[in-house]
């Protein structure tokens, strides 16, 4: 049997195949981190049944399926369509908001900073690739540069919105007030206030960088993943901003293998 073939290949062809190489990457990108990325495991199996079925000759199950993803395609668009508009914008998103949303993050870590030294509770959520538009609806809307005085107000003791949530994104300040998911009573957290679960939770759902000053401890936290951080220091806590999100996929922290008590009301 004579050797395949496959003939020069072109420029063309390599370029063609660098640009689909990066498009699929890309991709990856938008969605990994995010709720979508369990979807698109589900689209993969589905397919590869999909696939199977039509190399088997299974005539009814590939006919049936071959429907159910058409009507579930349309389906995606608007179960998802805040994660593709989110995508959107950070697709066309200008570079330079970047080194905005840097000055914006050593805003924030001196805030966090000057409450917890003076042990005033707080809880701020950064937003990256899931949107928060839903818990943003919770609290009371705001359009407002991220500045140390600003959030030090929107927390100070006996203000209006102290005992909720801020969120922000890129340098802006979305929403005050909001009331975020609470991780459940139950397992390594069982015993952390409601600041700290509520933040736990949020992690669980979204891919945010939550931060917690306790009001009990005046230490500073990150909970990622489901996952709560050690204590920081400013210069850590400014660390690992940059790495969470300025860089977006620099190194995270390590959350302890056992957690200890910051129960109480306000933490």
């Amino acid at each position: 049997m004579p050797a395949l073939s496959l003939g020069p290949v072109s420029p063309r062809d390599l370029l063609d195949i660098l640009l689909v190489t990066t498009l699929v990457y890309q991709g990856y990108k938008l969605v990994v981190g995010t709720r979508a990325v369990n979807v698109l495991r589900g689209i993969l199996i589905f397919a590869g049944v999909w696939g199977a079925a039509q190399l088997l000759g299974l005539v009814t199950l590939s006919t049936l399926l071959g429907r159910a993803g058409t009507v579930g395609l349309f389906a995606l668009v608007v179960l998802f369509q805040p994660e593709l508009r989110a995508a959107l914008e950070r697709v066309g998103r200008p570079r330079g908001r970047e080194a905005q949303s840097g000055a914006a993050l050593q805003d924030l870590a001196r805030a966090l900073e000057r409450l917890a030294e003076r042990k005033v509770g707080a809880l701020v959520a950064i937003e990256r690739s899931t949107p928060l538009g839903e818990y943003a609806a919770t609290g009371v809307r705001l359009d407002a540069v991220v500045s140390a005085p600003f959030l030090e107000a929107l927390f100070a003791r006996n203000a209006p919105l102290h005992d909720g949530g801020v969120i922000l994104q890129g340098s802006r300040v979305v929403a005050a007030g909001c009331l975020f998911p609470l991780q459940q009573s139950d397992g390594t957290y069982r015993r952390y206030g409601t600041r700290h679960r509520a933040a736990i939770g949020l992690s669980e759902l979204t891919d945010a960088v939550v931060l917690i000053a306790s009001e009990e401890r005046g230490s500073i936290r990150i909970a990622l993943g489901g996952r709560l951080g050690p204590d920081l220091n400013g210069s850590e806590l400014r660390e690992h901003l940059r790495a969470l999100v300025y860089d977006y996929g620099g190194p995270a922290f390590v959350a302890p293998a056992t957690a200890t008590t910051d129960a109480g009301r306000g933490t």
